[in-house]
């Protein structure tokens, strides 16, 4: 059994999409990624790549019980069984309500992710 891939430049693919149109009068557009393409991880909203970003307070400083917080309430340990994605999402959760003059949430994120990580994740 062999299957032919359809090439994504066969224009009776995107013929027969332009026939249904939206109420706005647009034509649909298909979805032309592979099947690779498709498999690969969704950030699902939580964000690009991580890169260093310099923080340009003058007085930049977290108090303990800010670090204690995300410490106490949002830890990952890293074993098999824990689920990455909860802890990201408990991680946004609890620092979106944090903040410090003069600082990004993403670089006060960044200063602040190595807290929730324990024992192999860290």
């Amino acid at each position: 059994l062999t299957i032919q891939r359809r090439s994504r430049a066969d224009p009776t693919l995107l013929n027969d999409f332009e026939m249904a149109a939206e109420g706005n009068g647009d034509p649909l557009v298909p979805d032309l990624r592979t099947v690779e393409e498709l498999c690969q991880p969704s950030l699902n909203g939580r964000g690009g790549p991580i890169f260093p970003i310099a923080i340009q307070a003058t007085n930049f400083e977290l108090k303990n019980d800010v670090i204690q917080q995300v410490h106490n309430s949002c830890q990952f340990h890293g074993l098999p069984g824990d689920d990455a994605n909860k802890h990201l999402d408990k991680f946004l959760h609890v620092t979106q309500s944090i903040k410090v003059n003069g600082v990004t949430d993403d670089a006060l994120r960044l200063y602040l992710f190595p807290y929730s990580l324990t024992h192999h994740a860290a």
